[in-house]
């Protein structure tokens, strides 16, 4: 079986059967921030942490990541963040808000594109927010090469829509079996745009081949 994830970079537990080809590159970009400013801070994505340059300068603060892949990445700084339940998503941030009290400036740390979702309702809402992008996203100047490592594969996951979107414009040939897989229900909408159907897997699991292997039955 394989299995191509189109994460832009390595998932943190490795696979034998799953292959990393990433469909862009992640950059860093030039940040200002002053972070006396803030007492909360909200992470969107792992890249937003792996590219913020003052990470080891939020200690005091209140920290909320929007997923597990998120968390995980803050983890290697020595911080534990605080998670939805189970909707990983902006939604499931501001679920999370909700259900506590939110005191201070909050920042909202991203990549250039990404949902603005979070800082909107905390603004909507009087609880002040700002938004200070870390990367971005660019794609590459040829897919030829990328293309041809794409056949024979079983599956595909897509992690964010920009992959989906690429793919679907540079690399899908109507390979009959192939099937694709989804981390989100946004993510699935952009695969059903393209006419095409998809499965949402679990791609935190604690066994991922095994998770994809259930789509099977």
């Amino acid at each position: 079986m394989k299995i191509i994830d189109t994460k832009p970079f390595p998932a943190s537990r490795e696979y034998d059967e799953i292959i990393n080809i990433p469909l862009y590159k992640i950059c860093k970009v030039k940040q200002i921030v002053n972070l006396s400013n803030y007492r909360n801070i909200i992470f969107q994505s792992p890249s937003a942490v792996i590219n913020f340059d003052q990470i080891n300068l939020i200690e005091d603060k209140r920290i909320i990541a929007m997923g597990p892949g998120t968390s995980n990445q803050l983890r290697k700084h020595g911080y534990v963040a605080e998670i939805p339940d189970t909707e990983y998503s902006s939604e499931g941030v501001i679920n999370l808000i909700n259900k506590s009290e939110l005191t201070g400036k909050t920042l909202v740390i991203k990549g250039e594109g990404g949902l603005s979702i979070i800082s909107e309702y905390l603004n909507s809402a009087s609880l002040k927010a700002d938004e200070l992008n870390t990367y971005n996203r660019q794609k590459f100047g040829s897919y030829s090469e990328i293309k041809k490592q794409f056949c024979n594969s079983d599956f595909v996951i897509f992690s964010s829509a920009l992959s989906a979107e690429i793919y679907f414009k540079h690399i899908h040939n109507d390979q009959e079996n192939l099937k694709f897989l989804a981390v989100s229900e946004r993510i699935q909408n952009v695969i059903e745009s393209y006419k095409k159907e998809s499965r949402v897997i679990d791609y935190f699991s604690d066994d991922l081949v095994n998770e994809i292997k259930l789509t099977l039955t």
